[in-house]
């Protein structure tokens, strides 16, 4: 049943290029939503965007509008956050049913790229279901203190059989579905940040000229432009931000030494802090040698951060604008996850990137020589 329902979804794929309208027509009926305005929201940049209101007659309403490329759009029901529906818009005539306790659960018909995403979601769900089980069961034993070597090898093992399980069905669900903005909206979610540039670069290159203008396959497009940039073999990007003490300390001050590590972090995420420890151990090894370090902080609490250098020992250069994921430095480089790093030579060229723990360690070695 489930192979047959995933070789179904190209055919959902062609009927959103074959479903086309002038417009869209969403139809609604919300049971006990009386006279509650009802927003048709756009995301943009992270945040919803009123486009449209009306307020319901008996629970009934009516939107009517055109998209240049099918995208998310929220149904926001009254002014309480959380009432909230997503729908992947497209022009076709389209009905909303449900309950107003309940708005999240309700349905929705006629549009082909709803239901892809919909088809999408539950098959996903599915195989993503041992994955969680393993990660439970990893988090269920380091609590209760049975973590043993061989146990975790075991889950780590297990996890990654499956994540390669889960990620060839997403590339197939991609490439089977080129002509969908869905397809892009699924690669920005779940690949982008995992796939290798060659292998993203490939599949944001075949998907249909039709979902060009999507802002899933800008989005995808300018990753592209910022890896191209910051590939290794590639000269930095200067940037400049301020130290604890509020000192400006630019990229460029610190380029010529015999090797600098350019480390992107952050004081809440436990895998930087627990890879902290073996940075210190190479800083102190090899700054003697002509190693040197840059700390770049993705945080947005000064205190949280300030503590956090002088708990782990970081002795090196720190700086941040504390904007978070916000921060500058994020599109500058295509920081997707931290912790991060790129490791420059002398003239400023990128050699090496997000080296951790051994592999970081070994390069090292290799550089210095011993």
């Amino acid at each position: 049943m489930k192979m047959r329902k995933f070789l179904m979804l190209p055919l959902l794929a062609l009927a959103v290029m074959s479903c086309k309208h002038d417009g869209y027509i969403i139809k609604g009926e919300i049971e006990g939503g009386e006279k509650d305005m009802v927003y048709l929201q756009h995301i943009e940049k992270n945040k919803l965007v009123s486009i449209d209101s009306v307020a319901m007659n008996n629970g009934k309403f009516t939107f009517k509008g055109k998209v240049d490329v099918p995208d998310l759009y929220a149904i926001k029901f009254g002014e309480e956050e959380g009432q909230m529906l997503i729908v992947f818009l497209d022009n076709s005539k389209i009905t909303v049913s449900g309950v107003i306790d309940n708005v999240v659960a309700s349905s929705v018909k006629g549009s082909p790229s709803h239901d892809l995403l919909n088809d999408f979601n539950k098959l996903q769900d599915s195989l993503s279901q041992r994955m969680q089980e393993l990660s439970y069961q990893y988090q269920a034993a380091a609590y209760e203190g049975k973590l043993t070597k061989e146990l975790e090898d075991e889950l780590r093992n297990e996890f990654m059989v499956e994540n390669e399980k889960f990620n060839n069905f997403i590339k197939g669900f991609v490439k089977e579905n080129s002509s969908s903005a869905v397809a892009a909206y699924v690669t920005v979610r779940f690949l982008a940040s995992q796939l290798e540039f060659t292998e993203l670069e490939s599949i944001v290159s075949g998907f249909a000229a039709e979902i060009a203008q999507s802002p899933f396959v800008v989005m995808l497009n300018e990753r592209l432009d910022t890896e191209r940039k910051t590939a290794v073999g590639q000269p930095y990007i200067d940037f400049s931000l301020n130290d604890p003490d509020g000192k400006a300390i630019a990229l460029s001050s610190l380029v010529g030494s015999k090797y600098l590590l350019v480390d992107f972090w952050a004081a809440w995420c436990n895998p930087c802090r627990k890879e902290n420890p073996h940075l210190v151990k190479m800083y102190a090894k090899y700054k003697p040698m002509g190693f040197q370090m840059f700390g770049v902080s993705l945080d947005n609490n000064r205190e949280a951060w300030i503590e956090a250098i002088q708990k782990d020992g970081l002795t090196w250069p720190q700086v941040s604008d504390l904007g978070g994921w916000e921060s500058s430095v994020v599109g500058l480089y295509g920081i997707s996850s931290i912790p991060a790093n790129i490791l420059l030579d002398s003239q400023g060229k990128i050699i090496a990137k997000n080296l951790r723990g051994d592999d970081l360690e070994k390069k090292l070695v290799e550089l210095f020589g011993k």
